[in-house]
């Protein structure tokens, strides 16, 4: 008597695209905004998936989920899964774009909000490379008029920039969860370096409010005043959207000052062209989630 065939079981995108943006946020909420599902929407399809595979996928905390063992090697073959689907889909439905597109970006802003955008950007136009330059606002301005980058995202100045801004957000002072750097005399302060428009607004703020401070640090990039804060060196004046588990905002119930919003606007060269249009896209789109993101953290 022959015996049935084993069962095999197909792994549904969805599933897989739920657990990856689980396993990437951290967090079953943020995964669910990501995915455009409901949060008792992504529980059920967790455990769906549990059940498909028979093992526990998630190590639970009070403040955030990890992938267990068996859930890191589930992580790396729907990443693989999803790839594929995207390529093959980005096949038949993307433009048959080609070519260089050379994007200019703020040093710190640039840090914190392009890797997600180009990646975004490569799985829908496989074809298309992107070159990033980095550099301060005042730099880029001068690059874009001269036709040197196709675009540019900088900080906007309503006296110099005739375009909308697409991207505006708190910037607040962070330290370190538990840290002790606000309570020494004179404050370290984490800075970018001079002529950063984040520079510029939390120094007017403090010898507006007569606090005594020091510039302790200085770095042309964010994630090095970023690691100053988590060190507990110095506090820092930062978007909101970069706050995370390690990181507090601090304010006015601290003895520090608003700061206010920064806004970005973004540049294109004469002769823009379709290419560089679909990355101005991708663009605009993904400084409307991190908006959206700093708002909630914001609230």
């Amino acid at each position: 008597m022959n015996s049935p065939p084993p069962l095999i079981y197909n792994l549904d995108l969805d599933l897989a695209r739920t657990f990856v943006a689980i396993c990437e946020t951290g967090n079953f909420s943020r995964a669910a905004e990501k995915v455009h599902r409901s949060a008792s929407a992504i529980s059920l399809q967790v455990k769906k998936l549990e059940g498909m595979v028979g093992r526990a996928l998630f190590k639970r905390e009070t403040r955030k989920v990890s992938p267990t063992e068996d859930g890191e090697v589930l992580l790396g073959y729907a990443r693989r899964l999803l790839k594929l689907n995207d390529e093959a889909m980005s096949h038949f439905h993307a433009p048959e774009f080609s070519g260089t597109v050379r994007l200019g970006v703020p040093n710190d802003t640039g840090i914190i909000a392009i890797p997600e955008i180009l990646k975004r950007f490569a799985d829908s136009h496989p074809h298309v490379d992107v070159d990033v330059h980095l550099g301060p606002t005042k730099n880029l301005r001068q690059r874009i008029a001269a036709g040197e980058i196709d675009i540019a995202i900088f900080s906007f100045d309503p006296e110099l920039d005739s375009q909308p801004p697409i991207h505006s957000e708190p910037l607040v002072w962070l330290g370190a969860r538990h840290g002790t750097a606000l309570d020494k005399q004179p404050i370290p302060v984490s800075m970018a370096e001079p002529g950063c428009y984040w520079r510029t607004m939390a120094l007017k703020s403090l010898d507006d409010a007569g606090i005594s401070y020091r510039i302790a640090y200085t770095s042309e990039f964010c994630q090095a005043q970023i690691a100053a804060v988590r060190a507990d060196l110095a506090i820092a004046p930062l978007p909101i959207s970069v706050i995370s588990d390690d990181l507090v905002h601090l304010g006015p119930r601290h003895g520090l000052p608003d700061l206010g919003e920064y806004r970005m606007t973004l540049a294109k060269r004469d002769g823009f062209g379709p290419v560089e249009a679909a990355l101005a896209e991708h663009v605009v789109a993904g400084f409307r989630k991190i908006s959206e993101r700093g708002m909630r953290v914001f609230a």
